[in-house]
C-alpha cells in the first residue's frame, strides 16, 4: 500500500463538487443467492432519490479512499481505478447478493430503470474526474494465478534442467487495484449488527447511517486477490457523511 500523494486537495474537490481461501466474517444467516427478477420498479421520483443518495455515498467512498493511510483499512492506493458501474455489472445491480442479511439494495430503493442507472453512472464519472481518480473496466491478465496458488509440481520424468511453469508470469510488475462500489443501503443491515469491524471493534451505529459494498480487486507480481467490504457511513452534525466502520465480508486469493 502506498501513501505518496498529497490528497487533501482532491478530498476538498469532492466535497466542493458534490480459488484458495474464502473468509466470510459477517455472514450469519444467509448464503449468496440469485437476484430476484420481480423487484418492484421505481417511480421517477424514487429514481431521483436513488441517484442523489448514490452520488453522495459514492463521493464519500472516493473521499475516504483518498484520505486513507498505510496503517488501517481503507488504505490509500496508487495505480487504482474505479468502475463507475455499481457492482461492475451492466445492469447496475449485483448478479448475486452477498451472504449478509439486509445487504440487498432493493430493500432500500425500488429497482431503477436503465436510463436512471445511466444517469447515476454519469454522476459517478463526474465525481471521479473531479477527484482526479481514473475510471475503467477490469483488466484481464493471462497466466496470473491467485496469490495463494502454488507453483505446479515438476513434470514426472523430466530432466532436472526443465523449468517449472510460472503461474504468475503474466501478472503486472507493480500492484494495480480495481474497485467497484455497490448501490447505497439506508441503515446498518441486520447481518452487520454487532459484528467486528476491520479494527476489531463491535459495530453498532445510531443516527443517519448508510451502508455500501466495496469490492477491491488487486493484481501484482505475486498474483491476484479479491476482497469485499461493507463500508458504513454516519452523518455528522455538519451534515456530511463520514466513514464510521468497515467490515470484511469475504476474501478470495
Amino acid at each position: 500500500m502506498s501513501v505518496r500523494r498529497n490528497i487533501s486537495s482532491k478530498s476538498a474537490a469532492i466535497l466542493a463538487g458534490l480459488s484458495c481461501l474464502i473468509v466470510i466474517s459477517a455472514c450469519r444467516s444467509a448464503q449468496p443467492r440469485q437476484v430476484p427478477s420481480s423487484a418492484r420498479q421505481a417511480t421517477p421520483e424514487e429514481e431521483v432519490t436513488l441517484i442523489r443518495a448514490d452520488s453522495e455515498i459514492f463521493a464519500a467512498v472516493v473521499r475516504a479512499q483518498l484520505d486513507g493511510g498505510g496503517d488501517d483499512y481503507p488504505y490509500h492506493l496508487d495505480r487504482l481505478r474505479y468502475d463507475a458501474r455499481p457492482y461492475g455489472t451492466s445492469s447496475g445491480y449485483p448478479e448475486v447478493f452477498a451472504g449478509v442479511q439486509g445487504i440487498d439494495p432493493t430493500l432500500s430503493f425500488a429497482r431503477a430503470g436503465e436510463s436512471a442507472i445511466g444517469q447515476l453512472i454519469d454522476n459517478r464519472i463526474q465525481i471521479l474526474q473531479m477527484s482526479g481518480v481514473p475510471s475503467g473496466a477490469p483488466v484481464s491478465y493471462s497466466q496470473c494465478a491467485g496469490v495463494r496458488v502454488p507453483p505446479p509440481p515438476p513434470v514426472r520424468g523430466s530432466a532436472a534442467r526443465v523449468k517449472r511453469a510460472d503461474v504468475h508470469a503474466g501478472c503486472p510488475k507493480a500492484p494495480e487495484y480495481y474497485l467497484t462500489v455497490g448501490l447505497p443501503i439506508h441503515g446498518q443491515p441486520e447481518g452487520l449488527r454487532n459484528v467486528r469491524d476491520t479494527r476489531g471493534r463491535r459495530v453498532s451505529l445510531g443516527g443517519d447511517v448508510w451502508t455500501v459494498l466495496v469490492d477491491e480487486h488487486s493484481a501484482g507480481p505475486r498474483g491476484w486477490s479479491w476482497s469485499q467490504y461493507a463500508w458504513l457511513f454516519r452523518r455528522g452534525w455538519r451534515g456530511r457523511l463520514d466513514l464510521a466502520a468497515t467490515v470484511l465480508i469475504g476474501v478470495v486469493e
